[in-house]
């Protein structure tokens, strides 16, 4: 086999589009199933609370914490593992796993075991996101990878739409029966059937990930001896010292979008019951309608206007498109949670902004993937989840159940509590994707040279 100058046989040639759009697809589906397990709990706010005695806190505690701190915990040695290891299989066990504990959250009687059950949850959630990322990456070249980061990541928000609404419908369904008696586990509530018949599927998917081939991993720049454990993590610091500016910009410019989403997604369903007096069920389905469309279709947006404007001759695309799309949030948010009229004008005004709050979801795997060698992928993908799970997805929603409960001392402030936190979170991201983009273009540049030399 001919070799390069650095004595290495070439890489082979890239897959077939259509078998690597399959692979994102699997990945896409693993992702919806992923965001239903951890969302549904949304839904079933007003149930738990006066089932369990709980307040707003530590509802949100529930929906933030117990997940998003053991989801990070366990991200950092799972992407050790799908650096070196098959990441597919990773991924197959994480599901098997993550179903079963949503399940065992149908189970739970008492605050101390939900919370428990949500933990096994974000372990088990833990293999998806550094893994997919790792293998969509030897996937696509470059000049694609937005796209198909984006394709993945559409599958956040369509699993957290269909959350509320099957979770809507099912709960909708099970209510009508009332307690129900199932063999082994005897009186069942209707949130906690709603745990067991949403996690048990997934079940399956274990099967359909296992349809997925193994890539090989390009774009490696490594040192021959960083072979161990410990080498592969000097050389990762080294990595990121050497391009310090440009992942804090990054990684702290979208953890930050990640708290203000998580916070919408685990109390707008809320703030709509409390403020226009519908039912939990009537505002999840059509929050979830709402999420489903604009959502998916914001993310799609995404990843299309950063391959337009890459076309266009900025090398910055991804960046820049993320804060062009989400720099008009914060206004229309406050508008949204404190001047809405209506239950149809609130339901009509969230459309724009989860289309606009979700441009940036594709583009934050994908914008830090294209500055990293393929082996720290997965570390990186992992310490962007660390960051984003717990200061994301453990805050966003505990700070609005802090705010109602302990500052506002008013549950049904939940509108000033959501708008406060997106007309900080949102500004505060944007003003830090503008101060990195000049850093991204360098690294970029960087990067492509180290590239190329090992290459040649």
């Amino acid at each position: 086999m001919r070799t390069s100058s650095t004595g290495r046989p070439p890489e082979p040639s890239w897959p077939s589009p259509a078998y690597a759009w399959y692979v994102v697809i699997i990945l896409f589906i693993a992702s919806i199933v992923s965001f239903l397990d951890r969302q549904i709990i949304a839904i079933m706010v007003s149930d738990i609370k006066a089932d369990l005695g709980l307040n707003d806190f530590q509802i949100g505690l529930l929906q933030g914490p117990p997940f998003g701190i053991f989801y990070a915990l366990m991200s950092v040695p799972i992407a050790l593992a799908a650096d070196q290891l098959n990441r597919r299989n990773i991924i197959a066990l994480g599901v098997t796993f993550w179903s079963i504990a949503t399940a065992a959250c149908g189970l739970a009687g008492s605050f101390a075991q939900l919370f428990v059950a949500r933990i096994t949850v974000g372990v088990g959630e833990a293999t998806l996101g550094p893994s997919a990322y790792s293998i969509i990456s030897d996937y696509f070249p470059r000049q694609k990878l937005a796209m198909a980061m984006s394709v993945f990541t559409m599958g956040n928000l369509t699993g957290i739409g269909l959350a509320l609404m099957l979770g809507a419908t099912l709960l909708g369904a099970i209510n009508a029966v009332g307690v129900t008696e199932v063999w082994l586990l005897g009186e069942v509530r209707p949130w906690q059937l709603a745990f067991i018949c949403v996690g048990l599927p997934g079940l399956l998917l274990s099967l359909l990930i296992l349809t997925i081939r193994e890539p090989f991993r390009r774009g490696r720049i490594r040192s021959e001896e960083a072979v161990g454990g410990a080498a592969q993590m000097g050389e990762f610091f080294r990595h990121l010292r050497s391009h310090g500016r440009t992942y804090t910009h990054i990684l702290v410019a979208f953890t930050t979008m990640v708290l203000v989403a998580y916070a919408n997604f685990g109390w707008v369903v809320q703030h709509l019951v409390r403020h226009f007096g519908t039912t939990q069920i009537h505002a999840g389905y059509w929050y979830g309608v709402v999420l489903l469309i604009c959502g998916t279709s914001g993310t799609f947006f995404g990843g299309w206007f950063a391959g337009f404007l890459a076309r266009r001759g900025h090398a910055d695309g991804m960046l820049r498109a993320s804060l062009i799309c989400t720099a008009p949030l914060g206004p229309v948010a406050a508008i949204t949670f404190l001047w809405s009229p209506s239950l149809e004008w609130a339901l009509f005004l969230l459309g724009p902004c989860q289309f606009m709050g979700a441009v940036p979801a594709g583009l934050a795997g994908a914008s830090l993937l294209s500055i990293t060698p393929n082996q720290m992928r997965a570390k990186i993908g992992a310490l962007y989840v660390f960051l984003s799970s717990v200061v994301g997805i453990s805050l966003g929603s505990t700070l609005v159940g802090f705010l109602t409960t302990y500052v506002f001392r008013n549950e049904k402030m939940l509108g000033e509590a959501l708008a406060l936190i997106n007309c900080i979170g949102i500004p505060f991201g944007v003003i830090l994707l503008i101060l990195g983009l000049k850093h991204y273009r360098a690294s970029l540049a960087r990067i492509e040279a180290q590239t190329q030399a090992v290459a040649t």
